[in-house]
């Protein structure tokens, strides 16, 4: 009894210091990892922050140059509800806050937005540093209750003069969108130590300014020398990285929670003692039954030395034979089957054949693993199996077995073939067949990875054609502009009023040609519909038809309309426009064909309804399919449009739950598709 509770005293004392050690040893671990992870992080959210700011550095700078907005700041106050309503289109397109033209003396001339999101504390800071440094500057601001605000802001110049400012604001709340769901926290700081930005709710930029929050700091050192730094928060301790952000004048602080560590080193610890207990008891539990398999050995010797051993097999011949006993163990083998399994000598009488046979479905080994009873009349021939040498290499073999009877007990004979050289023929040929599939799936992956790099040149090329169509558009009208309000003064001047009135006529054309332009761009950009209505498609289509009746003149339309027509899911303004820019299209492709012919048919179908418009134009070549209906894609020429026509029917199909898709015709045309859901 004594000896029972000393070995319990023993364990409870080692189980606590392997605890001990073990919660020690991981915190140690974890902490490091923690750190590492937590340096990670850190740079991975600085390179988000700078790539989140860096796509709006360039907004003002699109408009310090512009005409209408240096004419408003040298006092042009007529014009300036267009400039406003340029301010709002920018605003929405760039997703920022708000956008202001300021005097040089920061009056707000005009802005995006209604109302004062704009403090004049922040005026008067932006107007200073600006004219200070003769450029383009930035600065985050934070007033308590409200969200921080970012502004970027260049200045615009009237000859070398500065005669306003332009201003961007961003609501920095967009940096902690990509936080929310991390348990870590982010702290920004501006150069006078202020906090403007947190990524927690709970500890907030505000509180933490007004002292709301107890800080608390604390520096250590780890076992291999590390240093960490270890902030508190009401009760709550984190592990924090801080960097100076000098291109931003900011201070970023990075906390993780050190709970996590503190749990898993908990768990470790005891995952540790848990196991040198489960090892202690192993150990006593393995020398209990050692004992006890000392006594079944010795009697299981008297029994083996009381049995004869069968010795009766043919050791000249050149297939293996292996007798077997009713449990499938080998009683005995004969010198080939030795050579086969590579047995330096008989091998150990415990074995089976089950060992001896890779296959687990085997005839042979199946059964012995579930036949319990012995069958008297088995035999099996030339059975093909994969067969298992001593050092573990295989070989294929035919494997045959029958039954055996031998002084009243009952064995079986196995016999074994080599087969290995005529296995190496079709091992060969797998392996070539296998090489040339390897080098498909290879294959394969580049061409996936080549596709990856195309689309993404493919989105690059679109920004470019996007720019330069828009430069292309907006020039032209623009030069011709300053060349007739150039020539209205001089004839001002001669008194020509006649040919003042013309010029005039071309200045409303010239305009008339940009704001179509920009409708098209809004188009593109139209917000995805709240619901879609039941639509009479023949009706639409007749009303389309009729309004582009003159077009259509010379080109030979054939509609083919089934039925009871089922109505579509649509909007009936989208729907004019699909069709309406697909008829146009048509009509231009059509213009230098002899025979123009335009074939409209509608298929309806279970739950949609197909509609395909076919022309026999000049078509499109093949390897401009692909972005055809990416926006600014165009083959016509400048000032016949912006290549937004069929970027804006596929949106529109898209919002009105179809789909829109395009391929060349037989007579050398194109055909598109459109598909419909129906109600």
């Amino acid at each position: 009894m004594r000896r029972k509770w000393s070995l319990i005293g023993i364990s409870l004392i080692l189980v606590s210091v392997f605890f001990w050690g073990g919660r020690e040893t991981a915190r140690q671990w974890l902490t490091v990892q923690a750190q590492h992870s937590a340096q990670q992080d850190l740079l991975n959210a600085i390179a988000e922050i700078r790539h989140a700011l860096l796509r709006f550095y360039h907004l003002p700078y699109l408009l310090n140059n512009n005409p209408d907005v240096v004419a408003l700041t040298l006092g042009d106050a007529s014009i300036t509800d267009e400039v406003e309503s340029t301010l709002s289109q920018l605003d929405k397109a760039a997703n920022t806050k708000g956008w202001y033209i300021l005097s040089d003396q920061g009056k707000v001339l005009a802005s995006s937005v209604d109302g004062d999101y704009i403090t004049s504390q922040d005026l008067n800071a932006i107007v200073r540093d600006v004219h200070a440094l003769g450029e383009g500057t930035s600065m985050v601001r934070k007033t308590k209750g409200v969200s921080p605000f970012y502004y970027l802001s260049s200045p615009i110049f009237s000859e070398l003069n500065i005669v306003g400012i332009v201003v961007v604001q961003l609501d920095l709340r967009l940096l902690t969108d990509q936080w929310l769901a991390s348990f870590d926290i982010m702290l920004l700081q501006n150069p006078e130590g202020q906090f403007f930005l947190s990524s927690s709710d709970k500890f907030s930029a505000d509180a933490l300014n007004d002292g709301d929050i107890d800080i608390q700091t604390k520096v250590s050192s780890l076992w291999q020398g590390d240093t960490i730094r270890v902030w508190q928060l009401d009760r709550t301790r984190y592990f924090a990285q801080t960097i100076q952000l000098d291109d931003l004048k900011w201070q970023l602080s990075y906390l993780t929670p050190i709970s996590s560590v503190e749990r898993n080193a908990a768990a470790a610890g005891w995952s540790v003692a848990m196991l040198f207990l489960l090892l202690f008891l192993l150990g006593v539990i393995s020398y209990q039954r050692h004992q006890k398999n000392l006594s079944q050995r010795r009697i299981q010797a008297l029994i083996e030395e009381s049995e004869q051993k069968l010795n009766q097999m043919i050791n000249k011949t050149q297939v293996g034979l292996l007798l077997l006993d009713e449990k499938g163990q080998v009683v005995d083998i004969n010198a080939m089957a030795i050579s086969m399994f590579g047995f330096t000598s008989e091998p150990n009488p415990d074995i089976k054949i089950s060992q001896l046979i890779e296959d687990r479905h085997s005839p042979i080994v199946l059964l012995f693993d579930q036949y319990k009873k012995v069958i008297e009349d088995i035999k099996i021939n030339a059975q093909e199996s994969l067969a298992k040498r001593h050092d573990g290499s295989t070989f294929p073999a035919l494997v045959s077995l029958t039954a055996f009877p031998f002084h009243d007990r009952h064995f079986y004979l196995a016999t074994l073939l080599d087969i290995t050289k005529r296995k190496k023929a079709e091992e060969a040929l797998f392996e070539a067949n296998t090489l040339l599939a390897q080098r498909v799936e290879e294959r394969t992956e580049e061409l996936h990875e080549a596709q990856a790099q195309l689309i993404e040149s493919s989105k690059m090329a679109a920004m470019g054609r996007m720019s330069s169509a828009i430069a292309h558009e907006l020039n032209q009208p623009l030069t011709g502009l300053r060349t007739l309000v150039t020539t209205n003064s001089v004839l001002f001047e001669r008194g020509e009023g006649e040919k003042i009135l013309s010029n005039n006529l071309l200045i409303d054309k010239l305009i008339e040609r940009m704001v179509d332009m920009t409708t098209q761009l809004k188009t593109f950009a139209y917000n995805k519909p709240d619901k879609l209505d039941a639509i009479t498609l023949p009706n639409v289509l007749e009303e389309v038809l009729r309004i582009y009746q003159q077009p259509l003149v010379r080109v030979n339309v054939r509609v083919r309309l089934p039925e009871n027509t089922p109505s579509i899911l649509a909007e009936e303004q989208r729907l004019r426009q699909v069709l309406g820019n697909l008829i146009s299209n048509a009509c231009d492709a059509m213009a230098n064909t002899a025979q123009p012919h335009l074939i409209i048919s509608v298929v309806a179908e279970a739950s949609s309804v197909i509609v395909t418009l076919s022309d026999n134009g000049i078509g499109v070549e093949e390897d401009a399919m692909e972005a055809l209906f990416e926006p600014f894609t165009t083959s016509k020429k400048i000032g016949k449009g912006l290549g937004l026509g069929l970027s804006i029917c596929a949106n529109n199909m898209r919002d009105m739950e179809g789909s829109i898709s395009a391929r060349k015709n037989t007579s050398g045309g194109m055909d598109f598709e459109l598909i419909f859901q129906t109600r």
